[in-house]
């Protein structure tokens, strides 16, 4: 069956609009955790807009599942067929895909998912996948995110803090217990105590080996649980946390000194005997150290969270705000000033694919639609991809686009500015957003230098990865893309199923550029609100390196790139043909940088398949060889030995007994068919029939052994056609059907001339006699 079958269907039932959605939305969002084909069924989770959405197709059941707005706003089955349905069935067997729409108002389509069985079931799919690779930060990530359900989560509970404890991820741990008892699960933890209480001692021998950014999490993490009646870990655990005041380690100190002054009313009535002069004594002296580290920080330009939590703890602490309230306040004004400038830099970049691709400034005609604005779009804009990336980096959404929240507008203020020519100062919401994060005056401009500075540029990395890793699965490759909205020091995040940002700690993090490729670690650094990953950087990569990584088994994360095609090629789920077609008419490649570098590195990499894989591709196309003859010919590695001859070689490969044949006995035959075209050619002497030969380029192929023949039937042709003469004209009409009479003619500028004057004709002539050719010239009155 064609693979335009399912595009037909989807654009006749569904239109052009949704079938470009289809098309355009990234595969990479789409994560398949189940799929079986008879019956079918599919389970999956899709990424949108920063939203997770639950997809499941059950054949046997008759049931679509999916929690996206479009099931549940709609009645119309038509209505709710959405994106993500369509993409996921673009991706199966396309019988089956066909068969699902087919069928489509035989399903029950679904929305809710009563007692959440089915996400639930969805994340814990998730979460053994990620555990059986060792992935076990993303593994726990998703077991949380399966406790939907609270009466049947006390196994995933128990899983999660056995996981946790003896993999030493007491962030992950203390911030579950946080996050479980704000959640109404406190009853549920009350089984496992012994569980935490061995967790939390285990903890407490390992304070020194975590980064102080982290204890200051985990403090954070451990004040809200001990809001829900959890004292009873410093009961059982006083004296290790005691002894800690007096560690050399400032971490130790700093977590001791703080869990007692911020608990110390309950640790009077436990311990009668603890001398708290003493401790106050010991803290007062280290809050001098607690400052200068405070101050340092700032020096080092440290995250301002790290920060946040310390003006927070200093109340605890009772440092005088007088001592470091005013470095701090200036250290918030650089940061801020640092964000508006990574902005600023974002937009730079923006405006370069502005000027290089000749958007129009047009009016937008802002609507107001509850807190978002609907505008309109330049026609000519709309046609180019490279706007459609610009919109989708300044927050537009919504079907064709049109969308935008005012926040995200006043934030984008100034790229705004470069696109739509309305008076932005007209709408009260747009410049409240713009005058809380730039300020009221207008003294920001793009400098489009720093947009250049952000055009990724080719490089002949090798790294040789392989020799580095003892495993390949531990490594992923991303291609890193232009963030909404920059957070410190990063303009480049990457979609997967969750949200990646390279790790702020990692000596590249400010070295990435949109549309790099980079050698990654695929388990993440940490997982922040259940959906933003941050991994380490390895190294950067190069478009050869990226497809050998790949044909290796080494998974990417794709942006605008099609290194998905490589793997594709080589499970043949796709003809390399398709693949090539596709990689050269991609739509976005004008805007992409170094795009035709990629066009060279992955047709090295298809010329090496098919030297791998003549016999596979050869029978692939064995029963439609005339149709697909240029591709037979890259094959058969005859493009240079053909060269010079311009045959319709599909008619020759029609004379030729295909059933039977090898690729070898098949390129012997091909090659003496197109001899014996050759010979029968010359030997029928058709005037002009030798024009199909080009000698140049021949010169170097078998059928080189021709030329004497070639040149002798085209001096014959030439000396014997008539050159009819009467009075001053000559009639070319004859002789310029041969080889040499239409070249020198064509030398001339007289090709669609049939009679010359006097004057052409000497010097018809003269070019004539240089090729040693004599002209045949008969008077027209004696035939």
């Amino acid at each position: 069956m064609s693979e335009e079958k399912l595009k037909e269907q989807i654009i006749e039932r569904f239109g052009t609009n949704l079938y470009q959605k289809v098309k355009d939305f990234p595969k990479n969002k789409i994560n398949i955790l189940y799929y079986k084909t008879s019956p079918l069924k599919i389970r999956s989770i899709i990424l949108d807009n920063e939203r997770e959405f639950h997809l499941i197709i059950d054949e046997k059941k008759g049931e679509i599942f999916h929690d996206c707005p479009s099931f549940l706003i709609y009645p119309e089955i038509n209505k709710k067929i959405c994106v993500h349905l369509l993409k996921i069935l673009s991706i199966i067997n396309e019988n089956l895909a066909l068969n699902v729409l087919k069928n489509i108002e035989k399903y029950n389509l679904t929305h809710e998912d009563y007692g959440s069985r089915k996400k639930s079931k969805n994340y814990l799919l998730l979460a053994n996948s990620c555990i059986s690779e060792n992935n076990l930060i993303e593994g726990l990530s998703f077991l949380n995110k399966a406790i939907i359900n609270q009466k049947k989560c006390r196994n995933i509970i128990n899983r999660y803090l056995l996981i946790s404890i003896n993999n030493n991820l007491f962030l992950e741990f203390f911030n579950f217990l946080e996050y479980g008892l704000e959640n109404d699960l406190g009853e549920f933890f009350i089984p496992h105590e012994e569980v935490i209480k061995n967790g939390f001692q285990k903890f407490l021998n390992s304070v020194s080996r975590y980064s102080f950014y982290d204890i200051l999490q985990i403090l954070h993490s451990i004040d809200e649980i001990f809001e829900f009646g959890y004292l009873f870990l410093i009961e059982e655990n006083f004296t290790k946390i005691k002894k800690m005041n007096s560690s050399p380690n400032f971490k130790e100190k700093y977590f001791s000194f703080y869990i007692i002054k911020k608990n110390i009313n309950n640790i009077r009535n436990y311990y009668l005997d603890f001398n708290e002069q003493k401790f106050i004594d010991d803290l007062n002296t280290f809050k001098e150290d607690l400052i200068r580290y405070f101050l340092s920080q700032i020096e080092n330009f440290c995250l301002i969270d790290t920060l946040k939590f310390m003006k927070n703890h200093f109340k605890i602490f009772q440092v005088p705000k007088n001592r470091f309230q005013g470095e701090y306040s200036k250290y918030k004004r650089e940061l801020k000033e640092l964000e508006r400038k990574l902005y600023l830099k974002k937009f730079a970049f923006l405006k370069v694919l502005i000027e290089q691709h000749a958007l129009n400034k047009t009016n937008a005609n802002f609507r107001k639609k509850r807190n978002t604005y609907v505008i309109s779009h330049d026609p000519a804009n709309i046609e180019k991809p490279v706007y459609h990336y610009i919109l989708s980096r300044i927050g537009f959404l919504g079907i064709k686009e049109l969308t935008i929240k005012s926040s995200e507008i006043g934030y984008n203020y100034y790229i705004f500015k470069e696109l739509f020519s309305d008076n932005l100062t007209a709408y009260s919401d747009i410049m409240y957003y713009k005058n809380q994060f730039w300020g009221e005056e207008d003294k920001y401009t793009i400098n489009t230098l720093d947009g250049y500075a952000l055009l990724s540029k080719i490089n002949s990395y090798n790294y040789q990865l392989d020799q580095q890793f003892s495993d390949i699965n531990d490594i992923i490759i991303i291609e890193w893309d232009l963030v909404n909205k920059p957070i410190q020091g990063s303009i480049v995040q990457a979609y997967g199923n969750q949200i990646i940002i390279p790790d702020i700690n990692n000596p590249l993090f400010f070295d990435i550029k949109p549309f790099d490729l980079c050698y990654c670690k695929k388990k993440p650094v940490k997982i922040e609100a259940n959906i933003i990953k941050s991994v380490n950087v390895i190294s950067k990569c190069s478009f050869e390196d990226a497809i050998k990584s790949i044909q290796k088994g080494m998974e990417c994360i794709e942006g605008f790139y099609p290194l998905s095609l490589v793997r594709k090629v080589i499970q043949k789920e796709i003809s390399l043909f398709k693949a090539f077609k596709l990689v050269i008419r991609n739509p976005n490649r004008k805007f992409i940088p170094n795009y035709d570098k990629f066009v060279l590195a992955f047709k090295k990499f298809l010329i090496e398949f098919i030297e791998e894989e003549k016999e596979y591709i050869f029978n692939e196309l064995k029963n439609d060889l005339e149709e697909k003859t240029d591709q037979l010919l890259i094959i058969l590695d005859l493009k240079r030995e053909l060269e010079g001859l311009n045959i319709d070689f599909s008619e020759i490969i029609k004379k030729i007994p295909k059933e039977d044949l090898d690729l070898k006995s098949f390129k012997i035959t091909f090659i003496k068919e197109v001899h014996a075209f050759i010979e029968n050619l010359l030997k029928e002497r058709k005037i002009g029939a030798t024009n199909i030969f080009k000698l140049s380029k021949m010169r170097n192929t078998p059928f080189s052994k021709y030329f004497k023949e070639i040149l002798k039937i085209r001096k014959e042709e030439f000396e014997n056609s008539k050159i009819l003469h009467e009075n001053s004209n000559y009639d070319l009409s004859l002789v310029k059907n041969t080889y040499y009479g239409q070249k020198i003619m064509e030398l001339l500028g007289i090709e669609r001339k049939e009679i010359i004057n006097d004057k052409i004709y000497d010097k018809f002539v003269n070019l004539a006699s240089t090729l040693n050719l004599k002209p045949r010239v008969v008077e027209k009155n004696h035939g």
